[in-house]
């Protein structure tokens, strides 16, 4: 009898949350009005009353372009917004959106850390085709040194939702990686032939191989009798 371990790879990922530190009233008002346009694309894009992207994208994405002072990413993340609302409400309730965080991926945004003494972490938006903030961010010590982890590469920078709370603006990040773990199972199923028993399995926990958990005997008298009967037929003819 011999047991193995599987290796088993999953992805992990988590949300570290910073808050945006002391922003300027120029940097504060650029975010309001981005936050102010983006609600009213993901409401636009409801009107289409579709979940499927390919549908939107063909039928609007032009359109989004030319009504919406956006950027073309933050147009297309604020479609898979509407797309995802949309599938979490069910057919019968009255879907009315009253607040919306804004997602930027990887093509519309970057982080960095610096020797700046206001803060070293700082975040770079593009929030339109021609409009850029960088906002100082500051994290909790145990945040911080998941955000060092991902600053070393042992964590993917995948998106960031800005949400405004409370008139104050915290920058979401959500990390991923690929973890490899190995699957031990806590039991193994044990399988014998035989003659008398056409097969018997045997469930035996690792921790203690002498005791059965679990079995299941197949008779092989039906098979037997069977098979004494077509013999008898053979003879015969």
């Amino acid at each position: 009898m011999y047991f193995w371990d599987v290796p088993v790879q999953k992805d992990v990922q988590v949300c570290i949350i910073g808050k945006v530190f002391k922003p300027n009233k120029l940097k504060v008002l650029s975010l309001n009005r981005a936050l102010n346009e983006y609600f009213r694309l993901v409401n636009w894009y409801l009107s289409f009353n579709s979940n499927s992207k390919k549908f939107l994208h063909e039928n609007s994405y032009e359109d989004a372009k030319r009504l919406f002072n956006l950027n073309t990413a933050l147009i297309q993340t604020a479609r898979d917004k509407a797309v995802e609302v949309l599938k979490s409400f069910e057919e019968d309730s009255i879907l009315s959106l009253k607040r919306i965080s804004i997602r930027f991926d990887k093509r519309c945004y970057s982080f960095s850390k610096t020797t700046n003494v206001l803060t070293p972490y700082w975040l770079t938006l593009s929030l339109s085709r021609r409009e850029r903030i960088s906002l100082p961010i500051v994290f909790g010590e145990k945040r911080k040194r998941r955000i060092e982890e991902a600053l070393r590469g042992e964590w993917q920078f995948a998106t960031v939702e800005m949400v405004k709370r409370n008139g104050e603006w915290y920058a979401h990040f959500v990390l991923k990686k690929t973890v490899e773990f190995t699957d031990k199972p806590e039991t193994v199923v044990a399988i014998d032939r035989g003659e008398r028993n056409l097969a018997v399995a045997v469930a035996i926990s690792k921790d203690n191989l002498s005791k059965p958990m679990k079995g299941r005997f197949w008779r092989g008298g039906e098979i037997k009798r069977i098979r004494g009967l077509y013999m008898k037929i053979d003879k015969k003819a």
